[in-house]
């Protein structure tokens, strides 16, 4: 039984890399969270050690600390969801893309569209990068499809709503 709160958050630690990675892996026995050092994690370590060619003693040395955290690192980051990017600003309150706005939030906006020309039987736009007339009108359509106040505008609702819509069409392409 460990006394020291450092000591059992370290195999706390160590429980969880090893739980995580035997989600995948039956070589490595699920164990719980608990911070006690007990026959159920030396063997989960005896079998990442087996697996990661260590020398199969049980006990966490330097070594195979620096190997699990590095896999469970890795692990988490290979199955983890890809990082998104705001595009859209939070700043000043009320922002919308207009007629005449340019850049790549526009460039953005009208990839999104053309994504979604099929499903929702959209004008053609062609990538401007350049909020003209026909992406406001897409917009309009859009908008009315969706139960928006219809202005032809990418305003926070807006967006939201197109990145909805993208990200589902993304899963049923895949």
């Amino acid at each position: 039984m460990v006394d020291n709160a450092f000591e059992r958050d370290a195999i706390m630690n160590i429980q969880r890399y090893l739980r995580h990675l035997s989600f995948g892996d039956d070589e490595i026995v699920e164990l719980p969270l608990d911070g006690i050092w007990d026959s159920a994690t030396r063997d989960a370590l005896i079998g990442f050690q087996k697996k990661m060619g260590l020398l199969p003693t049980g006990t966490v040395d330097r070594e195979t600390f620096d190997i699990l955290k590095r896999e469970y690192d890795r692990s988490v980051a290979l199955n983890s969801p890809p990082a998104r990017i705001d595009l859209f600003p939070r700043e000043p309150k009320g922002y919308s893309l207009r007629d005449g706005d340019t850049g790549i939030l526009v460039d953005t906006v009208q990839y999104i569209l053309s994504e979604l020309e099929r499903l929702y039987s959209l004008p053609e736009i062609k990538r401007s990068g350049v909020y003209d007339p026909e992406t406001a009108q897409a917009i309009s359509y859009f908008q009315e499809r969706n139960s928006i106040p219809s202005t032809g505008r990418v305003d926070r609702e807006t967006w939201d709503a197109l990145a909805v819509q993208h990200n589902l069409l993304d899963k049923y392409n895949e």
